[in-house]
């Protein structure tokens, strides 16, 4: 199972890690698909062509979170008993190959922890809204003077005075006739 921003700019999920920095990607009745995920900057790579099947058989290192933006959780090392077990130390017993479910519900947290805060991600959508805003109304303003309209005008209809539309504007329709 994955999560998504709702932005849709991160996506991420716990896998069971095997040797070799080969992590779990689905499975079938005796074997497990695995794909290689190197330690590198950046997005994860490409997921195209076959996974590589290993045996169900095969013990994994453990298991961590992965994110399509190339965060890596830390690993939460397979214990070989029970009597390992130490949620504590992140040293896990299972008896298959499958994150226990509070050890999963451990790497949502550390995967949501890697994403910018909410409030940060808000001003960064509202800052880019107001930049398409600005364009939009620079736009207006050079189909204005385009239109033969004055800076008094132009400035009455933005709620600013001639000087300042004047001011803020006449670059940009300087720009737009060539000068």
């Amino acid at each position: 199972m994955s999560w998504q921003t709702d932005d849709g700019e991160h996506e991420g999920w716990d896998s069971t890690e095997f040797p070799g920095d080969r992590f779990s990607v689905g499975g079938q009745a005796d074997a497990v698909l695995v794909r290689h995920f190197p330690p590198r900057p950046g997005p994860l790579p490409d997921r195209k062509g076959e996974p590589e099947i290993i045996d169900r058989r095969q013990a994994p290192l453990g298991w961590r979170g992965l994110c399509e933006c190339g965060w890596r959780g830390p690993l939460w090392e397979r214990a070989d008993s029970p009597g390992e077990h130490d949620f504590a130390t992140r040293r896990i017993w299972s008896s298959d190959q499958y994150a226990p479910e509070d050890v999963a519900d451990a790497i949502r947290e550390e995967w949501r922890a890697h994403l910018e805060p909410e409030t940060l991600t808000e001003v960064r959508r509202q800052a880019q809204e107001a930049a398409a805003a600005q364009d939009r109304l620079a736009r207006a303003v050079r189909a204005a003077r385009a239109d033969g309209r004055s800076w008094a005008e132009i400035g009455a209809a933005a709620g600013i005075t001639r000087q300042s539309a004047h001011e803020r504007w006449t670059r940009t329709t300087e720009d737009a006739r060539g000068r």
